[in-house]
């Protein structure tokens, strides 16, 4: 591999509306996200730097300049952020199985879990992401990370859900109601995702 690579938008820049509308899909993946993908493979070129895994780039970030954290945190951050939604198919868009049992478990209810994620995102000064994250004792965990950070720069997890609160995200339709953005964000949550996460890493970590 020379160059890391844009993963494809699961779906179309409308296809989350009216929870995300197309224009603000289009810029967020073609500026933004393309954006962080282009100058992350420019500073390992004008560094001579080997591609690595970006897994294992993210968990050993503190090695490298500022750039490459800022433009590798956000290459990441996107590519699972895109999974991680879906079209709403006019349900309330529950979790279920797993993703549920877990939820219920350390925070008591969804409404609960979703008003703990809707707090920390209003929380957070500024840009950056909330997370729910999967710790290797087998406990879920709701946290917020600035600019481009991700967990897993920090320590050990897995990442179950990410939600970027970057104005980017939102603002040409929530403008500064960053909360009701969040909540209208869980009608197009892909919850298979999580689970996905549960499944590969739940004999090591559940």
């Amino acid at each position: 591999m020379k160059n890391y690579k844009a993963i494809p938008l699961p779906y179309s820049y409308k296809s989350l509306e009216p929870f995300i509308d197309e224009k603000t899909m289009f810029i967020h993946y073609n500026k933004h996200y393309m954006g962080y993908l282009n100058n992350l493979n420019e500073e390992f070129k004008k560094n001579n730097l080997m591609i690595v895994p970006i897994r294992d780039l993210i968990q050993n970030i503190d090695e490298f300049n500022v750039n490459i954290r800022n433009n590798a945190g956000g290459y990441y951050n996107h590519s699972l952020f895109w999974k991680m939604l879906k079209p709403n198919d006019g349900s309330d868009n529950l979790p279920t199985g797993i993703v549920k049992k877990l939820i219920e478990r350390d925070f008591e209810s969804t409404l609960n879990f979703r008003s703990l994620i809707e707090k920390s995102a209003k929380k957070r000064f500024g840009s950056g992401w909330v997370w729910w994250v999967l710790m290797p004792n087998g406990e879920t965990r709701i946290i917020s990370t600035p600019y481009q950070d991700n967990p897993q720069m920090y320590f050990d997890c897995e990442i179950l859900l990410g939600i970027d609160v970057w104005e980017h995200a939102y603002y040409l339709k929530y403008n500064a109601d960053r909360t009701k953005y969040v909540d209208s964000i869980f009608k197009v949550i892909n919850w298979k995702y999580p689970e996905s996460v549960i499944k590969k890493y739940g004999k090591r970590m559940l």
